[in-house]
C-alpha cells in the first residue's frame, strides 16, 4: 500500500505545475473568425462545456482545463483537441483519474482513486485499459 501512497503523491505534487504552465501564452483574439492559434483563451461550446487554456490551430492545444454540464472536469495538457500528457479528469460519480493521457485516454502510470481519495487502482493503464499493478519507478 505503501508504494501506491508514493506514486499518488509524486502524481498529485505534479498537478500544481499544469495549472500554473497557464498564462505564458498571450491573449486569444477577440474576434473568433480569426483562427486562434498559440494564444491563450476561454471558450463556451455548443452543450455548455467550457474550456481555458492554450489553443493552436483553433483547437485546445497546451495546457487548460475542460469543464463539462453534468460535472466532469479534466485538467492537463491537451494535444489538438485531445487529452495528452499529464493530467487529472474527474467523473461525474466523484472518481478521479491522474496521471498520464495518450490521444484522449488514460495511457502510462496513473492512479484512480474514488470520491473520498480512496486509491481504487494504481499502476499502468494502456489505451484507457488497466493493465499492470506497478510500484512507481525508482528516481
Amino acid at each position: 500500500m505503501s508504494r501506491y501512497l508514493v506514486l499518488s503523491a509524486a502524481l498529485l505534487a505534479a498537478a500544481p505545475q499544469v495549472a500554473s504552465a497557464q498564462g505564458k501564452l498571450p491573449p486569444c483574439p477577440a474576434d473568433r473568425k480569426i483562427a486562434w492559434t498559440d494564444c491563450e483563451g476561454n471558450y463556451t461550446y455548443d452543450d455548455w462545456s467550457t474550456y481555458v487554456g492554450g489553443f493552436k490551430d483553433d483547437k485546445r492545444h497546451g495546457q487548460g482545463t475542460m469543464v463539462y454540464p453534468d460535472g466532469q472536469k479534466y485538467a492537463g495538457g491537451f494535444k489538438f483537441d485531445r487529452r495528452d500528457g499529464q493530467g487529472v479528469y474527474t467523473s461525474t460519480n466523484g472518481n478521479k483519474w491522474t496521471g498520464e493521457f495518450r490521444e484522449d485516454l488514460p495511457n502510462g502510470r496513473g492512479v484512480l482513486t474514488d470520491k473520498d481519495d480512496k486509491i481504487l487502482k494504481a499502476g499502468v493503464w494502456e489505451k484507457g485499459v488497466y493493465v499492470e499493478d506497478k510500484p512507481p519507478s525508482p528516481k
